[in-house]
């Protein structure tokens, strides 16, 4: 399916494959498909967050998750993977922004799980807090199928980093028995921070937005194959604060 419209709305910390490659899992909106998760993708592939990208995907027999894809051909043209991503466009407008995150915005994380959706937008109604906690995963060693150099040697994934960055806050509407989501932030953005500012990790939130004034945040939050109803923050999108102009018609958010 050649997918012509798909905004790009985050991209995570780059994971290693058993046979020594690196992706990253990528996704976004599409008005022809509603959310989409792309994976396995290239960590050198150049799509940045609000590009508007055509792309040929098909399912992903590894994945039943209703939103996720692969690109076509992704296992056999790897090293040529980015040739088949073509930019066609940018988002760039605030308001345009703005709107369309709010417009796919769902009142708590629970929705989701009660609507077998794996990909969705959340408004905090309130952060209680940012923190770091230990990474129980640093450093752990993989077995890999390829001798010699492998992309792990060009790319630091999540593992190579001693800890996680973690968001605790409330939905608008939350439905959880202790009434907050505590969840891991894998925007590859703050990893990309770390890797390049060690000494300066705390910071990473306010160059996200969080305690800006006039910022509006919003997490754009999926779940793990292996746990579906366990949920972490892909990216989180925030726009200066200002009125939203709902649509007519409400976007489609899964779509056949």
């Amino acid at each position: 399916m050649l997918v012509k419209d798909l905004v790009i709305l985050g991209r995570a910390c780059p994971e290693p494959l058993k046979d020594g490659r690196v992706t990253v899992c990528m996704a976004g909106w599409s008005e022809t498909l509603g959310f989409v998760r792309i994976y396995p993708t290239r960590p050198n592939m150049d799509w940045r967050r609000w590009d508007v990208v055509q792309v040929d995907v098909e399912r992903n027999e590894r994945d039943n998750r209703y939103e996720s894809w692969k690109i076509v051909g992704s296992r056999e043209e790897w090293d040529t993977l980015a040739e088949k991503v073509k930019v066609v466009g940018h988002v760039s407008s605030t308001d345009e922004r703005r709107n369309m995150i709010a417009a796919l915005a769902e009142p708590c994380v629970h929705s989701l799980n009660e609507q077998h959706r794996s990909l969705g937008i959340i408004h905090p109604a309130e952060i209680l807090e940012t923190y770091f906690r230990e990474n129980t995963n640093y450093g752990e060693l993989f077995q890999m199928g390829l001798p010699g150099m492998t992309e792990l040697d060009l790319f630091q994934v999540k593992r190579d980093f001693p800890f996680e960055p973690r968001v605790r806050y409330r939905c608008p509407e939350c439905q959880t028995q202790q009434g907050y989501h505590d969840q891991q932030v894998l925007e590859w953005g703050f990893y990309e921070w770390f890797r390049k500012n060690p000494e300066q990790e705390e910071r990473v939130w306010e160059n996200a937005g969080f305690g800006r004034e006039n910022t509006m945040i919003y997490l754009f939050v999926g779940n793990q194959a292996a746990h579906r109803t366990s949920f972490i923050i892909i990216s989180v999108l925030r726009v200066p604060a200002g009125p939203v102009i709902q649509p007519l018609i409400p976007p489609t958010k899964v779509t056949n």
